[in-house]
């Protein structure tokens, strides 16, 4: 059997084509009881009084007021019971969405309720037309004004470009980098805001002459700060629109240079660090090898050297990951009691004798009790032995060194205070820097990396606290450590 044969088609009447003209029941009831009353009470007088023709005729016509009421009520409220019958199905049916205006018509009168109700519904289709009529305008206005939106919150100047160079869209970043961001460029011819390589890129695309995307690096000068600023220019050809040739977007990728910068620089100190100790390295085990046994004086040396250099290459190795896992967040930080009375103790016993061999003095000036702290014990220990060791380092002889703790509200403060080398306001801002050394003559004859302040103060920070400097050069300087207390449970 074809697809279709033999089935049967389901017309859906509408309230009109359903509508009944029975007379509804309840209305008979209530038009009827007057009847069955008068009825009854001249059917009881003529019971009573032995036949019809004995009973008085006003009784008569007293009993057919009601019946004339009844009469009168019954056809002036049948029309309008069924219109109202009709209605109250037409709104039952109204709320599903298949059924069309047609379905919801009723049957009216001049004055009843069906016409009030039929013209509602002929005001419903015309209110739905206009309404469907714009709406794809309507629709085509928001999406105008959600584009002009995302394009404005983008943070990089964005323009399309007409191919006779005319700006047709700019968002507001670009209105500040080209022009105002009070006065719009759109409708300016994009030449007049360029100039050296950013035109000679548009033009080659507007000319067609390169047809995939021309990107460039500019620099320009901060007229607020005076510092140079990098504009990366991005220019991309348009295929298959009759008015936009080319697209525009400039974005200033000057921190991301600094950036790429710093890991070269970074690089290249590292390479240069791990260097020095593998070339000596080298160069004392070929003189160990070439003294043999025959000058084990100058073996011994060669390997007292090697020894040394070697040390020295762990130490730097070992600072390059603990600051590069601090960066990365790959660490988590080990959380227990930091008794610090004992980590003190033990910087004590550890730069005593190395004080004195330069004769440099160092005392600690300690509380009484010190409070215990909460975090990574052996990171805190490696910050502030680097703190101690650099103090005695850089301390030249008859220098002092002295060690503080203080137990402020809510903060332990140990503070390193040398009478050493000092350092110049002008470098003090860069201590911190991976691989900073001072351009001063007397700290470049001092063995050193530039790695331990900035892990110090990376230590401090991650712990919720703070490394700060105060200096002055050939003075001295004090490096103050400060970690918040744990907080007591209540």
């Amino acid at each position: 059997m074809k697809i279709g044969t033999g089935s049967t088609k389901k017309v859906r009447k509408g309230v009109l084509a359903r509508q009944s003209g029975q007379t509804p029941s309840d209305l008979l009831l209530l038009a009827g009881a007057p009847i069955v009353g008068a009825a009854a009470i001249i059917g009881y007088a003529a019971w009573k009084q032995g036949g019809l023709s004995s009973v008085d005729p006003i009784l008569f016509a007293v009993a057919g007021i009601p019946v004339a009421a009844g009469a009168a009520f019954y056809m002036r409220a049948k029309k309008r019971l069924v219109e109202i019958t009709s209605v109250i199905e037409a709104l039952r049916i109204s709320s599903d969405s298949t059924v069309s205006d047609t379905e919801l018509f009723v049957s009216e009168s001049d004055s009843g309720p069906g016409k009030c109700w039929n013209a509602l519904v002929r005001s419903r289709s015309h209110v739905v037309a206009v309404q469907e009529e714009p709406s794809s305008t309507a629709h085509q206005a928001a999406d105008n004004a959600l584009t002009r939106l995302a394009i404005d919150s983008y943070s990089d100047a964005l323009c399309l470009i007409g191919r006779d160079g005319d700006v047709l869209i700019c968002n507001f970043a670009a209105n500040q980098f080209f022009g105002s961001s009070d006065n719009s460029i759109a409708g300016s011819n994009i030449k007049d805001y360029l100039e050296g390589e950013a035109l000679d890129a548009v033009a080659d695309v507007l000319s067609g002459r390169v047809q995939r995307k021309y990107s460039i690096d500019i620099n320009r000068q901060n007229a607020t700060n005076q510092n140079n600023e990098v504009f990366r220019f991005v220019v991309t050809p348009i295929r298959g629109n009759d008015r936009a040739a080319a697209s525009i977007i400039v974005q200033d990728v000057t921190r991301q240079q600094l950036a790429e910068r710093g890991r070269h620089e970074f690089l290249a100190q590292a390479t240069h660090e791990l260097r020095t100790p593998l070339t000596n390295i080298r160069l004392y085990i070929d003189e160990a090898i070439e003294a043999g046994d025959e000058d084990p004086k100058a073996r011994a040396e060669a390997i007292n050297v090697i020894s040394h250099e070697s040390l020295r290459l762990e130490r730097i190795v070992s600072e390059l990951l603990d600051i590069s896992e601090l960066e990365a967040g790959a660490r988590v930080v080990d959380q227990g009691d930091v008794r610090v009375e004992q980590l003190l103790e033990a910087l004590k016993s550890d730069y005593v004798s190395l004080a004195e061999s330069k004769g440099v003095t160092i005392s600690f000036e300690l509380p009484p009790k010190i409070p215990v702290l909460q975090g990574d014990r052996d990171k805190i220990a490696a910050a502030l032995h680097n703190l101690v060791g650099n103090a005695v380092k850089y301390t030249p002889n008859g220098g002092s060194v002295v060690v503080r703790a203080e137990d402020d509200e809510g903060v332990l403060r140990i503070s390193i205070e040398d009478t050493g080398i000092g350092i110049s306001p002008n470098e003090q801002e860069r201590v911190y820097e991976k691989f900073f050394r001072s351009e001063d003559d007397r700290v470049t004859e001092i063995e050193g990396t530039g790695l331990g302040l900035a892990f110090a103060k990376q230590v401090a920070e991650m712990h919720g606290g703070e490394l700060s400097l105060e200096s002055e050069i050939n003075k001295g300087s004090t490096f103050t450590f400060a970690m918040p207390k744990p907080r007591l449970a209540a």
